[in-house]
């Protein structure tokens, strides 16, 4: 492990991987850390894109805005999303529940808030896009469940889009053509990396379990609205024992907070950078 110290911030990375921790808060990097001429050296991309972002996000959200914020719920309709095998504990539900409550808690702070759908209905991903549009999104947060063949798979991850030309955190493989084009989204690269972080590090205070960190994938809803955007994972419902709590109202409740709490600490930063902007 190397770590090195600025100030109040701690950065660990570790030798020949793409994992770091950020003030404890897992981030994983578009390359690995790797050993040359004796020394251990982080891709550019990485210090543009990541590192400096997080440790001077003026830098990143003096151009964005905080007025609007798009909840987007996953799935709906015929498309459920997962499904638990043991309570039948739906995601297309919980996260509708989950976009409901975070919408009145943000309200409640007189930040104006829309929703992608408000019923159990089926939006297509492009419509989603086009909401977040005609609703002129300042930042929009994806909510979903988890799951995997990995019964024992667990914890909380958020993803943002990868910069141009370079893999998604799952890709093992090289890059590709679909790596490298550049997305609507890529216009937001620092403060993507900004409010992942802020709502992945909010989470994992608040709600515990397993940090599986801010990773970097490109899915539709990110990689096309035109403003800042992270898509969470808020549990696993192929995990019996992650999936048990998400039948508990308390438990959906700490999460919408957590995830509020995530937003709210971002559009406080885009605040800050404006207000040392005048």
């Amino acid at each position: 492990m190397i770590t090195l110290v600025k100030g109040t911030d701690t950065l660990s990375f570790t030798g020949n991987s793409r994992k770091t921790f950020i003030n404890g808060t897992v981030v994983w990097l578009n390359g690995p850390v790797v050993k040359k001429w004796g020394r251990w050296r982080i891709l550019k991309c990485d210090v543009d894109k990541t590192i400096v972002p997080l440790l001077y996000p003026n830098r990143s959200l003096i151009s964005e805005s905080y007025r609007v914020v798009v909840l987007d719920p996953g799935h709906g309709g015929k498309d459920k999303g997962v499904r638990d095998r043991w309570r039948s504990v739906e995601e297309k539900r919980v996260v509708l529940y989950l976009a409901k409550k975070i919408k009145n808690i943000l309200k409640h702070e007189n930040i104006k808030v829309r929703l992608t759908r408000t019923t159990d209905r089926a939006v297509s991903l492009k419509k989603r896009c086009e909401l977040a549009k005609g609703y002129k999104a300042d930042l929009y947060v994806s909510i979903h469940l988890n799951g995997a063949k990995n019964s024992q798979a667990k914890g909380i991850e958020t993803h943002i889009v990868p910069p141009v030309g370079y893999r998604s955190t799952s890709n093992l493989s090289s890059v590709r053509a679909f790596d490298r084009t550049a997305y609507p989204g890529n216009r937001h690269d620092g403060a993507n990396m900004i409010l992942g972080y802020m709502i992945q590090q909010s989470l994992v205070k608040h709600i515990g379990g397993k940090d599986r960190g801010v990773r970097r994938s490109r899915f539709y809803v990110i990689r096309n609205v035109s403003c800042p955007a992270a898509l969470v994972e808020c549990g696993f419902l192929s995990n019996r024992a992650e999936a048990e709590k998400f039948i508990s109202k308390a438990y959906r409740d700490k999460i919408a907070q957590a995830i509020a709490k995530g937003i709210l600490s971002y559009i406080n930063s885009v605040k800050r950078a404006h207000r040392m902007k005048q």
